[in-house]
C-alpha cells in the first residue's frame, strides 16, 4: 500500500494534475471498510464512458479515506474517497484496448453510475523510475456531484490502480436576504454583465456554437453536457486555458482585448471553436 501511495504521489506531482496532489498523498491513510460507511463499487469496463460494455476487471470498493476516524482541522475540508487494486493485466494492454473506469452509486443501486473516465492519455515514466504510469480524469455522471482521478501504474504483467473520488460540498454563495438587499445600481450592473455573456454548450464532442462573437469586456461560459471531460484551450494558451471541464461543470472567462481567438479541446483535438472579440 505505501509503495502504491508513494508512486501515485510522484505521478500526481506532474504539472497537468498538480491541483490534485493532495489526493495522492492521502493514499497511505486508507482505512478498512466500515459497514456504515458509504461504499461505491468500481470496475474497469470494456468500451467507453459513452458506451460501457461488460465488466472486465473489478476494482476494490471506494470508501472515504480515514473511515470513521475523528476529523480535525477545517470543517469545510472536502472528504476524499479512495481505493487501490492490483489488476492482473499489463498497463499497455489497458491503454491499447478500449476500456473505462466506472464508479457506481452503491451495491443496491448498481445501475446508477456516478463517475467515469476513459483509459487513455499520456503514459509517462518519472525520472529514476522504470515503470510507466498514466493518470486519467473521472467525470461526473447523473448529477452525482462526484469527480476524481485514477492513477494506473505498470508493475510487470500487472497494473496498480488507485482511484480518488471527491464530492465537493456546495460553497456558500450570496444568501437570498443579501440578494434582496442589492441596490438598483448593482442589479443594473449584473444585467449588463449578463447581456455581455455568451454561452457555449459542449455536447456530442463539439462546441455549440463553434463560432461566437462577444464585445470587449464580455465573457464566455462553456458548459460540458457530454459524459467525458473536455477543455477549452486557446491556440495561445496564455489567452485561454480552462483546464479540465468535467461533465455538468462550467468554465467562464472574460475577454478584455479585441481579436480573433482560435481554441480546441486538448483531449479531443478535432473539437475546435473561434471567439471574435470586438
Amino acid at each position: 500500500m505505501n509503495g502504491l501511495g508513494q508512486s501515485a504521489g510522484r505521478s500526481i506531482r506532474l504539472g497537468s494534475v498538480a491541483a490534485l496532489t493532495a489526493l495522492a498523498l492521502l493514499t497511505p491513510g486508507l482505512a478498512a471498510q466500515d459497514d456504515e460507511a458509504e461504499v461505491h463499487p468500481a470496475h474497469i469496463h470494456s468500451g467507453s464512458c459513452a458506451e460501457l460494455g461488460d465488466v472486465v476487471y473489478p476494482l476494490t470498493d471506494i470508501t472515504e479515506v480515514g473511515g470513521d476516524a475523528e476529523r480535525t482541522g477545517a470543517a469545510s475540508a472536502i472528504p476524499v474517497k479512495s481505493s487501490s487494486t492490483v489488476v492482473d493485466t499489463p498497463l499497455q494492454d489497458l491503454v491499447d484496448g478500449d476500456f473505462a473506469i466506472n464508479v457506481h452509486e452503491s451495491a443496491e443501486e448498481i445501475d446508477t453510475y456516478i463517475a467515469c473516465g476513459d483509459i487513455g492519455g499520456a503514459v509517462t515514466t518519472d525520472e529514476g523510475e522504470d515503470q510507466p504510469e498514466l493518470i486519467i480524469g473521472l467525470g461526473e455522471l447523473n448529477d452525482s456531484g462526484h469527480t476524481g482521478i485514477a492513477w494506473l501504474g505498470a508493475d510487470g504483467d500487472q497494473t496498480r490502480v488507485a482511484v480518488y473520488l471527491v464530492e465537493p460540498v456546495s460553497g456558500g454563495g450570496a444568501s437570498a436576504e443579501s440578494a434582496q438587499e442589492a441596490t438598483p445600481a448593482a442589479a443594473a450592473t449584473g444585467a449588463d454583465a449578463a447581456a455581455q455573456s455568451v454561452a457555449v454548450e459542449i455536447k456530442n464532442f463539439a462546441f455549440n456554437p463553434a463560432e461566437i462573437t462577444v464585445p470587449v469586456g464580455g465573457s464566455v461560459t462553456w458548459t460540458n453536457d457530454d459524459s467525458t471531460p473536455h477543455t477549452a484551450t486557446g491556440q495561445d494558451r496564455a489567452v485561454l486555458q480552462s483546464g479540465t471541464i468535467a461533465q455538468g461543470e462550467s468554465f467562464t472567462q472574460k475577454f478584455d482585448t479585441a481579436g480573433t481567438y482560435e481554441y480546441f479541446c486538448e483531449f479531443h483535438a478535432n473539437m475546435k471553436g473561434t471567439i471574435v472579440v470586438q
